[in-house]
């Protein structure tokens, strides 16, 4: 994983893992014990997909920068039909509370985004690597041209 996507990965973990700290003890005070359950299922499962997601990409932009945009949509349909199948199979489980399930779920995600895009926002991403220039491609300044005494001004206010 290149440094800036472990930046983009803690910009965005940290803020979510906070967030789902509070959702599971609200959610721990209202409703008790499912509640709990609920939420911190919830929050394990927002932040494994989410960092799941940025470790694949990260590894594809290495590999195959062309397949980015095809692994980014695939990964993100991947997740919609995980957590399809986490609804349908969980609807009517008393394992945990399934509304504090799924609201701690959109929750998070919400703050993931928003974590994510202001990790973006503040990070500088080159699109290319300024060091990967050969020289011979690098802008050459215009060579200033000498002096003479007729370009230069007086000390008079004259030419």
């Amino acid at each position: 994983m290149q440094a800036i996507d472990a930046r983009l990965l803690r910009g965005a973990a940290v803020p979510t893992a906070a967030a789902g700290a509070v959702a599971v003890v609200l959610c721990a005070v209202l409703v008790g014990s499912k509640g709990l359950i609920g939420a911190l299922l919830g929050s394990v499962i927002v932040l494994a997909f989410f960092s799941v997601t940025i470790v694949i990409i990260s590894k594809v932009a290495q590999k195959q920068p062309e397949m980015l945009l095809g692994y980014a949509m695939l990964t993100y349909l991947g997740k919609v039909v995980f957590l399809a199948v986490l609804m349908i199979a969980f609807k009517h489980t008393t394992l945990f509370h399934f509304r504090s399930f799924g609201f701690t779920i959109l929750g998070l995600t919400l703050v993931w985004l928003a974590a994510e895009t202001r990790a973006v926002l503040k990070t500088k991403i080159f699109y290319a690597d300024p060091s990967a220039i050969p020289d011979s491609l690098k802008p050459v300044a215009p060579e200033r041209p000498e002096s003479t005494a007729e370009s230069e001004p007086s000390p008079i206010g004259g030419r």
